[in-house]
């Protein structure tokens, strides 16, 4: 991360030591749902259909100060769509102010109109699922206009970059257009698997993939990750995920550096795992309780690929470990000095 002291990058080190050595836990990266809301209506997430009350501008900034008083060098803004809170500008400063680095993940179709509350974002992560015609099936008519836009003005004001795709029946042949366009954006690129629900939900998700299929997609991916620099994963987190939808059940060692902060507060260790009886949102508790709290756990649920490369690294895979280093230093290029400890 440019801009960073020596003693800076000897606490995110000594902090991953002693996860690592003696179980210590140090909440360095927190994704934060900020809002279920969205805007648009893919056909793999329901999520906009979780209805709850939102923590208003004051409690959130009271958890980022908590936070920055913790050690977390990182926070990820997702949803739903963050845009929506009309707040995330101010959120996204004070995160600035507290010597956090943020990123949020966006389907771009709001970037315009908030472009000039984003001057201190380091990074934003935005859906493309494939060419216009795919893209627009999964997420709606316009959606890709507006994604490729979103891509050029990001780039355009030097945000760094990063590509999702969820890998689903319809963009299986996608692959290389998508590899494509993260090298013309300069933009990082992560897959995972459509799941068989809908994310959020219990239905049947439509759009699941052939497991064979994926396979094959997957094994195409970690051939190409020698001969591109804009592949997200490490060859260890791909090998993982190339086991979908069987798993590969393991103690995570995520929730040994991470955690998940629910749009009313709820502190889980991920979305797929959630330990709902910890409501900082309701101002029972405070974060640091809350996290401290989260349960040892054993899961065959992980297929996000932060959280895979997290456990991966954590296991001390080597090549995980210079992959996730020398990823963050670019990603991160206009990060400054983290919080004194």
């Amino acid at each position: 991360m440019r801009g960073m002291k020596l003693k800076d990058k000897f606490f995110i080190i000594n902090s991953l030591f002693m996860a690592r050595v003696f179980k210590k836990k140090t909440p360095l990266i927190v994704s934060w749902a900020i809002t279920n809301r969205c805007n648009k209506s893919c056909a793999y997430c329901d999520i906009r259909n979780i209805k709850v009350k939102e923590l208003e501008t004051g409690k959130i900034l009271s958890l980022i100060t908590e936070l920055s008083r913790m050690g977390t060098i990182i926070i990820h803004f997702t949803g739903g769509e963050p845009l929506l809170r009309e707040d995330i500008g101010l959120i996204i400063d004070y995160c600035n102010e507290m010597g956090i680095l943020t990123s949020i993940n966006s389907n771009g179709s709001l970037m315009k109109q908030r472009i000039e509350e984003l001057k201190n974002l380091n990074l934003v992560g935005l859906s493309l699922d494939g060419p216009k015609d795919v893209h627009d099936s999964i997420r709606g008519e316009g959606s890709y206009e507006e994604v490729i836009a979103a891509l050029t003005l990001a780039k355009n004001r030097n945000i760094s970059l990063r590509i999702h795709t969820v890998l689903s029946k319809l963009n299986l042949r996608s692959i290389d257009f998508l590899l494509d366009k993260a090298g013309e954006f300069g933009a990082s690129i992560l897959f995972q698997p459509s799941t068989a629900l809908l994310l959020g939900g219990n239905q049947q998700n439509p759009l699941s993939p052939d497991e064979k299929e994926y396979k094959q997609v997957i094994e195409y991916i970690i051939a190409k990750k020698n001969k591109t620099k804009y592949i997200g994963h490490s060859v260890s987190g791909l090998k993982f995920l190339y086991n979908w939808p069987h798993l590969k059940k393991i103690r995570c060692q995520a929730r040994l550096i991470s955690a998940r902060i629910e749009s009313d507060g709820n502190i889980d260790i991920c979305f797929r795992n959630q330990f709902k009886s910890i409501p900082v949102g309701s101002g029972n508790i405070a974060f640091q309780k809350g996290f401290y709290s989260l349960p040892v756990l054993y899961c065959d649920q992980c297929c996000c690929p932060s959280s895979v490369e997290l456990n991966c690294m954590l296991s001390l895979n080597l090549d995980t470990i210079f992959h996730t280093w020398n990823l963050s230093r670019k990603l991160f290029k206009s990060g400054g000095s983290m919080p004194q400890k």
